[in-house]
């Protein structure tokens, strides 16, 4: 057998949006699927690997379109993030960064899409991974945001950080050559700050640039065939991204009605980032937020599930993002996004279309997010039915077994764990949880 050939036997699969199978096969050869359905005898070259998911649903590799990798990763001991941001050098932030990839992927995530920190070596993380010099998902990396000066991501830092050139960019010529700079620099995307958000001395109501500043970023990113997400929380935020043709809006908290049917004609995706905020609401003053910083953000949070419903009855299509960052979301437990659309009206084919499907769709790579032949070998296998029952995924201890291009990469991820102590973070439950 070559390397990536393995059979995945038994068990509901789900290949995609409305597809699975009761009693279903995976055939991977050489890390591509080349088979997804019911299971049929001799389908299978005698001495491929098997794995037996009897009992379990098989999906593919799930992708959280918004992290933050480098961050904090000791949930033992917490620290605020613009301590962190701060304090921590850059080696120690890719360091932190590689214990959160583990943890995504050892939680069935084998794709996450970057919002990089500048010289913290997510784009080397990724070519190693790329290259098979280390384990880890797939990661698709903004090297750096693009934002203006007192604008979010300017204001993260503390005034004792040294600030570099182009940490910030103001005015038409500055905004096109950071765009260029980035690209240079082994962009897969860019992200934009179009608006406030909740750091000392801003609010998520103010835009950031103007029109013709965003214009700029999104002509010029996609001249290099290079897809813009922007940072919009506030409605003019949005208004100006949707103006300069954005790929994406992330957070998008305070959507109004003609914004999202906008979106959905001109198919913009939108990234909730449900997560986020529901962590913070329940116990960001332990996760290294302020009663004031989880006071500011409540509106935020109630703002941002109008604004998925408002997306849902345009006919948005969601991507499934959690904004995991450090302590405040943490890593490894990024399927409580795909429980809170499932509360918030999505059916769990829906859901789980946001973290596979739609998801490839907005990365651009068609290859992602699905077990049809042809589809890069990535799979999860769940103890239980996810279908019935979307809160099995969340619990590590349902995830048997994790497939990367048709490596079975279990063994090697418990072993880390046990050593590491890289269980995620448990989610805190109340009475009032449905």
């Amino acid at each position: 057998m070559t390397p990536g050939d393995i059979a995945i036997e038994g068990g509901v699969v789900w290949s995609g949006p409305g597809e699975h199978y009761e009693d279903g096969l995976v055939h991977i050869r050489a890390g591509t699927v080349v088979y997804a359905g019911p299971r049929v005898d001799g389908k299978v070259p005698q001495g491929t690997p098997c794995l037996d998911a009897a009992g379990c649903t098989v999906l593919p590799g799930l992708i959280d379109a918004h992290v933050h990798l480098t961050t904090n990763s000791d949930h033992h001991h917490v620290i605020a993030s613009d301590v962190f941001r701060g304090q921590v050098s850059k080696p120690g932030k890719l360091l932190h960064g590689l214990r959160n990839a583990h943890r995504s992927l050892a939680a069935g995530f084998t794709t996450l899409r970057v919002m990089g920190h500048r010289g913290a070596g997510e784009i080397e993380l990724r070519d190693f991974i790329d290259e098979g010099l280390a384990v880890g998902p797939r990661l698709l990396v903004a090297p750096w945001w693009i934002t203006m000066t007192n604008g979010h991501g300017d204001l993260f830092y503390p005034p004792y950080t040294q600030r570099e050139q182009w940490d910030t960019a103001d005015g038409i010529d500055e905004c096109r050559k950071l765009v260029r700079l980035h690209a240079k620099a082994g962009a897969d995307f860019i992200k934009v700050m179009a608006s406030g958000g909740m750091s000392k001395g801003e609010r998520p109501s103010w835009p950031n640039y103007s029109a013709a500043e965003l214009t700029t970023i999104v002509e010029t990113a996609h001249e290099l065939d290079l897809r813009v997400a922007a940072h919009a929380l506030s409605a003019e935020g949005i208004r100006r991204s949707l103006a300069a043709g954005v790929d994406s809006i992330e957070h998008g908290s305070y959507l109004e009605e003609d914004m999202a049917a906008e979106m959905a004609e001109r198919g913009i995706f939108l990234v909730p980032t449900m997560a986020f905020n529901d962590w913070c609401q329940r116990e960001g003053t332990l996760r290294g937020l302020t009663a004031q910083g989880v006071a500011d953000l409540s509106d935020a949070h109630d703002r941002t599930l109008e604004s998925f419903a408002l997306a849902r009855e345009a006919g948005v299509r969601v991507v499934m993002g959690t904004d995991s960052s450090g302590t405040l979301c943490p890593f490894g437990a990024h399927a409580r996004e795909l429980e809170l659309y499932v509360k918030h009206g999505m059916s769990t084919d829906e859901a789980l279309t946001t973290a596979t499907a739609n998801a490839a769709s907005l990365l651009d790579r068609p290859e992602l997010g699905s077990l049809r032949p042809g589809a890069v070998g990535d799979v999860v296998v769940v103890e239980g039915n996810v279908l019935t029952d979307i809160s099995r995924l969340a619990q590590p201890s349902n995830i048997r077994h994790v497939v990367r291009a048709g490596r079975d990469l279990s063994g090697y991820l418990r072993g880390v764990s046990e050593v590491l102590d890289l269980r995620p973070a448990e989610y805190p439950t109340r009475s009032d949880e449905s």
